[in-house]
């Protein structure tokens, strides 16, 4: 329950005391028998018989569901007398001092709340699915980097958008950290106050998950059109563009959009500690609109990318095609993951269900391991480097094996006599050869197996006469 909450209950209940207080009817009724209705600026005490003591419940929520809290809120209460005279007595609250010192881990005060397993299970797939995420992620970084034969603009791009994700997912997991151990809450007190000295730490962690988590739409939007021109003329007409002008879209448009909303929702008369709730208000379309621009863009690149190559596999069955499909494959299997998991960043009910958290929480929180697996671990240029590398440690397992095959050759058996059993075939039907000949034939042949095993393109070396 927030402050704003809290001072609405009291304002309801010191509006209903006077009410009571007021009706000329109520007050003629009670006045002279009664103690009349009384806000002692917690509670609104209804009008008691003179002379007697009423009790009520402590005014905490409690925990009921916790081991050891199942009847304490029967046990402790608060008193208030009414004396002879038609005067309130003073308010006890001696026993929910007591409850508060005792048992505080049954009510909901001093930052503790009740147990909730769907909330728990929520901030454990949120933690588990970013951690995962950023090390999947970074491993992707440093693959894409420590290959000097695989360098390209594209690659640069993959890292940078990985980086992204990489800050994204950090930022996310620090706001959830931050938020479960009331990081900026004082928890001295029995009502949670705001710890105003530690608002500017907690606005720039909310600015940092805002910009990258725009950052990351922006750089799939360029890896989307980075694709499209290598499959148009533009790519024929003129080179690339300056990296430059890559790192100006990339880290510079999301940076524009995230200040200007900064600007505006610090503005806004609604915006309470630590720009919250940062995710309602008109103001937030400045970066949904910017995130939402920006994927349907990079859907259109794609489709279009899908029609150039249909028509270029129609036309040509090549080893070239072939290649192309697998350049573009891990787009576009990424294209409905990440339109589909970026929905909910766009539409959140005011009062979200379960499942929708649940879902929102795993498409979201799941995007680095699809993009670590689908542009790195999956990329036979990765794994063709990997292997190269692999290859060169002096550790028989991680060396190619190279197969080798023998001829099997009949050997005639010995006998005294003539036979016919046991005869090589040539001899029978009268072609067998002569020794040199056989020789040079048996030889050609193992060379040839050997060749096709080995993939060796040069020639054998000069026949060997065979000799006796």
């Amino acid at each position: 329950m927030n402050d704003s909450k809290n001072v609405r209950i009291l304002i309801n209940a010191d509006q209903a005391c006077s009410a009571m207080n007021t009706n000329v009817s109520f007050v003629e009724k009670y006045q002279d028998t009664h103690c009349m209705a009384n806000f002692d600026r917690s509670l609104c005490w209804l009008p008691v018989i003179k002379g007697e003591t009423v009790q009520t419940d402590c005014p905490f929520s409690y925990c009921s569901s916790r081991p050891g809290c199942e009847n304490v809120q029967q046990e402790y209460h608060i008193f208030k007398t009414c004396n002879d005279n038609g005067t309130w007595g003073s308010t006890d609250y001696e026993q929910c001092r007591v409850l508060a010192s005792k048992h505080s881990e049954c009510i909901v005060a001093f930052c503790n709340t009740c147990p909730n397993l769907e909330r728990e299970v929520i901030i454990s797939v949120t933690l588990t699915l970013s951690i995962v995420s950023v090390i999947l992620l970074i491993a992707a970084i440093v693959l894409f980097s420590i290959f000097d034969s695989i360098q390209c603009r594209r690659l640069s791009i993959h890292k940078h958008l990985a980086l992204a994700f990489v800050f994204r997912f950090s930022a996310l997991a620090i706001w959830t950290i931050v938020q479960m151990t009331n990081f900026f809450n004082d928890c001295t007190m029995m009502k949670p106050a705001k710890i105003e000295s530690l608002e500017w730490v907690c606005k720039v962690i909310i600015w940092c998950v805002m910009y990258f988590q725009v950052a990351s739409f922006i750089w799939m939007l360029i890896e989307g059109a980075f694709l499209y021109s290598r499959f148009t003329v533009m790519a024929m007409r003129h080179s690339d563009a300056p990296w430059w002008f890559y790192l100006a879209c990339g880290w510079g448009i999301p940076l524009v959009s995230v200040t200007l909303w900064t600007i505006i929702h610090s503005n806004n008369p609604e915006t309470g500690y630590c720009w919250i709730p940062y995710s309602q208000g008109s103001d937030m379309w400045i970066l949904a609109g910017t995130m939402g621009i920006a994927m349907i863009m990079n859907l259109i690149f794609l489709l279009a990318i899908v029609v150039i190559l249909v028509q270029k596999l129609r036309t040509e069955n090549s080893a070239e095609s072939k290649k192309i499909w697998r350049t573009i494959k891990a787009t576009l299997l990424l294209v409905p993951l990440l339109g589909i998991s970026n929905m909910p960043l766009f539409y959140e009910p005011q009062f979200p269900t379960f499942q929708y958290l649940m879902t929102s929480t795993v498409l979201q929180h799941s995007q680095g391991i699809f993009i670590s697996v689908l542009y790195c671990f999956l990329n036979s240029e990765i794994q063709g480097a990997v292997k190269r590398q692999l290859s060169k440690v002096p550790i028989e397992f991680f060396k190619p094996r190279t197969r080798f095959e023998t001829e099997r050759t009949y050997v005639p058996e010995a006998r005294n006599g003539p036979s016919k059993n046991g005869v090589p075939m040539e001899e029978l039907n009268g072609t067998k050869l002569k020794p040199e000949e056989n020789g040079q034939r048996g030889l050609r042949r193992i060379w040839t197996t050997q060749k096709a095993k080995l993939g060796l393109l040069s020639p054998p070396m000069a026949p060997i006469k065979y000799t006796r």
